[in-house]
């Protein structure tokens, strides 16, 4: 499989995700890297031009 796109991660959202407990930042890490391979629009949408924002529910919380 090839990758559709790269992630580059502004520095608000790296601390975002490493604020997370283990288990949720393990879900939304997964979930960055499936979006990476594949279409699907539960995991991300485009905001505008090269911005996209990720979406992962876990634990009855959306991230």
């Amino acid at each position: 499989m090839t990758e559709k796109f790269q992630v580059q991660f502004l520095e608000e959202a790296a601390e975002f995700i490493d604020s997370l407990d283990e288990k949720a930042r393990d879900k939304v890490i997964y979930n960055i890297q499936k979006a990476k391979f594949s279409d699907d629009k539960k995991l991300f949408k485009k905001l505008k031009n090269e911005i996209w924002e990720f979406r992962t529910l876990y634990n009855r919380n959306s991230f």
